[in-house]
């Protein structure tokens, strides 16, 4: 069963550093935000050769040493530190999206990469719904049984579904352009996996009194 699990996840992280290759190749050090079971930034640092810090509200790391924890509302990196972050089907568990996002502008000096599933219309929320909890609650509670991740409260569980046109005025409210868009849909299921490379349209003052990566996780 582990051995199944990682191959998925060794797939989805091949297919989602496709996507995001044209940027990560530009970036020297990057910001995983939402890193989950680490196989993205393992696959990054292996293929594209990059450094790659990870952070999340919970451990659900099984390859890698695993990120740096925070709360959700400030992230534990000095501002500016990274040329380029990441939020990769992140948006739909936070709290606050726009002061999420805020954070990473705060962080990050160059170009944010947001992989985020879109629906149009009640059919495409319905199927939307079933993706999230196929891909959020059943796989975490089947990778805790497998015994690929340790035993905690399930942290996937959405908060929101994102239309397209309700993402972009987040992004703009949260003060960011979307400098490119690519959309991946599903055929017949009105959701789409959409890719926006974004950049801050007024950078946040940088300042030096953030912490940098104080909390390791266990492992």
């Amino acid at each position: 069963m582990k051995k199944l699990f990682d191959w998925v996840m060794r797939r989805r992280a091949a297919s989602l550093t496709a996507r995001l290759r044209g940027v990560l190749e530009q970036s020297r050090r990057v910001a995983d935000i939402g890193s989950g079971s680490g196989h993205n930034a393992r696959c990054w640092r292996a293929t594209v050769g990059i450094e790659v810090d990870e952070f999340d509200v919970a451990n659900l790391n099984w390859v890698g040493e695993g990120p740096t924890l925070w709360d959700g509302a400030r992230l534990p990196s000095v501002s500016a530190a990274y040329d380029a972050a990441t939020l990769l089907f992140v948006l739909q568990y936070s709290a606050d999206p726009i002061n999420l996002l805020q954070e990473v502008r705060r962080i990050c000096s160059g170009r944010v990469l947001v992989v985020q599933a879109t629906y149009r219309g009640t059919p495409g929320k319905l199927c939307l719904a079933l993706r999230e909890f196929c891909w959020g609650r059943l796989a975490f509670h089947a990778a805790r049984l497998a015994r690929v991740i340790r035993s905690q409260p399930c942290p996937l569980v959405p908060r929101r579904y994102f239309t397209r046109e309700a993402l972009r005025r987040t992004f703009d409210r949260a003060g960011f352009r979307v400098l490119s868009w690519e959309p991946e849909e599903w055929p017949g299921l009105n959701i789409s996996r959409d890719l926006f490379v974004l950049e801050a349209t007024c950078p946040i003052p940088t300042s030096r009194s953030s912490s940098r990566l104080e909390t390791k996780s266990a492992g």
